[in-house]
């Protein structure tokens, strides 16, 4: 799951969706969250207490939480190791932060035993937003970097090295603007580097060479709006500006959804425990801002070999 949940709303007592979240985190109940605009002292402390109020694992196991730059990785299981870059300055001193740099988070994700010896790569990242030519750039920058990062990480020689066939999960508010460029996006999943003197050379993240995979669900599976941003008060369109890219040739995306309450019904809403409001920002019915995007991941490929 990911959800870029707007400067700390969900962070109780002041956050405005606090108590949404911990109805959508119990009704989804997702295996790794990615949460894009959460920045507080103590957070990963503070999401851990939070989720292991909402969502109790077994005695003597607690949710794992690693964060960097204003992304937080959420996970039920252990982390083998946690790494991440502070990729692009961005100082934003109205909101108290003068040394922001946009970033990414990453884990490798120990996956029970039932999985056999695999292990999950996760990179939570959170692109710049807007539509001007300097923050394509910044995009652009972002995503040579995380393509570079992970071609390195391949490199059997390095210390975090992953092992072949490791599945990778690329998921977060990616800010894939349709009116601006897309080339950031398209670098994340066909591998090919703008900046090649600064990240070095393109690389194909899949194992076999091929693009990484969007999974690019709908609405509450009922294939009719695929938008995860909206808010009507702007004059911009809805888009799916997060997006949640996988390694399709050890992983197969056998559900996903973005989440929409609004459009539920009330024998749904009820069975779920969730709110018609849940999704929309402070209750607003105009403003959404970011929706949760969930994909349900099976190991290996759904294509026959």
């Amino acid at each position: 799951m990911t959800w870029n949940v707007k400067r700390n709303s969900i962070l109780p007592p002041d956050g405005v969706r606090h108590e949404s979240f911990s109805r959508i985190v119990r009704a989804i109940d997702p295996d790794v969250i990615a949460l894009q605009e959460v920045l507080a002292p103590d957070l990963d402390v503070e999401l851990m207490r939070l989720m292991n109020r909402y969502i109790p694992l077994e005695e003597g196991k607690s949710w794992q939480v690693h964060s960097v730059s204003d992304n937080a990785l959420i996970s039920r299981y252990p982390m083998r190791w946690q790494d991440g870059e502070l990729i692009v300055p961005y100082p934003i001193p109205q909101w108290g932060l003068p040394d922001f740099h946009y970033g990414s988070a990453s884990a490798l994700v120990d996956l029970p035993e039932r999985f056999g010896d695999t292990d999950l790569l996760v990179v939570a990242m959170h692109n710049k937003s807007g539509a001007e030519i300097s923050h394509v750039r910044m995009r652009q920058v972002q995503s040579d970097a995380i393509v570079g990062w992970i071609r390195d990480l391949r490199n059997a020689a390095q210390e975090n090295s992953i092992a072949a066939s490791t599945p990778i999960v690329i998921l977060g508010d990616m800010n894939a603007v349709p009116n601006a460029s897309m080339q950031p996006l398209e670098t994340l999943l066909s591998g090919d580097i703008s900046d090649e003197d600064t990240f070095g050379p393109d690389f194909s993240i899949d194992w076999d060479g091929t693009e990484m995979a969007d999974a690019k669900p709908s609405h509450n599976v009922m294939g009719r709006e695929f938008y995860t941003w909206r808010n009507d008060e702007l004059p911009f369109e809805p888009s799916a500006l997060d997006r949640i890219l996988y390694t399709d040739s050890v992983l197969s995306a056998c559900q996903g959804f973005v989440l929409n309450t609004t459009i539920m019904s009330p024998n749904e809403l009820a069975h779920l425990g969730l709110q018609v409001s849940d999704v929309l920002y402070n209750g607003n019915p105009l403003y959404y801002d970011h929706l949760p995007v969930v994909v349900d991941f099976v190991i290996g490929s759904a294509s026959p070999e």
